[in-house]
């Protein structure tokens, strides 16, 4: 049963359940956290590599993600302080960015906490702590932008 290849079940709960996390990027499959953490996990860079019990592996290992997620997430006044500090931020620009807010949030967020991120599902990956840190940095970068804008 262990070397068995992977069963078409199988593969779609592993999508299922990444699509459903945000670890899928359909402009860059190869590349998505879903293969980095198939890579990780199993050393193989196809989820059509795994064996069937590396499938088991994997898609416990999601479900561990998505039990965490729904428990641990970042509250909705922790994302209106953060969309409200970053229109502050923009408001800050010395040169207008043509970036849309979104996409500037979400480049932070993978700068400074290594995960994913996307103006559809900015917040995805981050738990309530990284949310309070999160604040803080946005702070931070409105500190520095206002230190700029007076100079």
């Amino acid at each position: 049963m262990a070397n068995t290849v992977i069963q078409g079940w199988q593969k779609k709960k592993i999508y299922a359940i990444a699509n459903a996390l945000g670890f899928t990027d359909r402009n860059d499959k190869e590349n998505d956290v879903l293969h980095m953490i198939v890579h990780s996990q199993t050393g193989k860079l196809s989820i059509r590599e795994l064996t069937s019990y590396e499938a088991n592996m994997i898609i416990a290992y999601l479900e561990k993600q998505q039990n965490h997620s729904i428990h641990d997430v970042m509250s909705q006044g922790q994302k209106k302080k953060c969309w409200q500090l970053m229109y502050e931020l923009q408001s800050l620009d010395a040169v207008p960015n043509p970036a849309p807010v979104g996409m500037r949030l979400a480049g932070i967020i993978e700068r400074q906490f290594n995960v994913k991120s996307t103006p559809h599902r900015v917040f995805n990956h981050l738990s309530k702590e990284d949310g309070n840190r999160l604040i803080e940095i946005l702070k931070n970068y409105i500190h520095s932008a206002e230190r700029k804008y007076m100079n």
